[in-house]
């Protein structure tokens, strides 16, 4: 399998990593899995599978909820990524295959979440705002972090799933985002963006990662 699936896990999920990684076995022969871990998780394994940490300590940075973006800076060019909290109840060997073949540079997200369909199919003109507050962040902060960025234009997604080809984004510009955004923070007394979830203009990772694919579109094209 040349297409990798790192699954990412904190030490209060590992258990959670641990029946992800054994429902993917079920499915899938040899499965190519690299399990990015707290970072003083001891050894180079994990559940039968690799460790993958990076050594470049601005990646090492992108740490709590933002270390699944290491995957970026990972060793597979292709790659689908998993958060430990889901299970593979189905065979996901056509969805690997759509990765390997797929002509790159490719983004692939799912918002097909309850909530999201929730907010997107009401008739309520707000809809849109109520979503990407609910699933991105406070739409005053991120027009105050960047005030060229419209929000209206922003796909959302969930990034607990998600698969790409490792060239898609410029990593160095995501590092350099990343370390803004940390400084935004500070400055505005926001807290750790690390930790944070709310207030602020990332919710997460995901929020993040939202904002930084949809400020390069269209260089960056989202496929679902």
């Amino acid at each position: 399998m040349t297409v990798a699936i790192y699954v990412s896990t904190m030490r209060s999920d590992y258990r959670l990593a641990k029946a992800l990684i054994a429902s993917i076995e079920a499915h899938l022969q040899s499965p190519r899995i690299y399990v990015i871990p707290d970072d003083d998780h001891p050894g180079d394994e994990m559940f039968g599978h690799p460790v993958w940490r990076p050594t470049d300590p601005r990646i090492l940075e992108l740490d709590r909820y933002y270390k699944k973006l290491r995957v970026f800076w990972g060793p597979a060019e292709r790659f689908v990524h998993m958060d430990a909290d889901q299970l593979a109840i189905r065979d996901p060997s056509a969805y690997i295959e759509h990765v390997d073949t797929r002509r790159g540079p490719f983004f692939i997200a799912t918002r097909r979440t309850s909530k999201s369909l929730a907010y997107l199919q009401s008739p309520a003109e707000d809809a849109q705002r109520k979503d990407y507050e609910a699933r991105a962040g406070q739409i005053e902060w991120v027009e105050r972090f960047d005030t060229s960025f419209r929000w209206q234009d922003a796909p959302t997604f969930n990034s607990g799933e998600f698969a790409a080809t490792r060239d898609v984004i410029d990593r160095e510009e995501l590092l350099e985002t990343f370390e803004r955004g940390r400084l935004f923070y500070s400055a505005n007394n926001l807290g750790n963006m690390l930790l944070s979830r709310s207030p602020g203009p990332f919710m997460s990772d995901q929020g993040f990662l939202i904002y930084f694919l949809a400020s390069r579109t269209p260089r960056i094209r989202i496929e679902w």
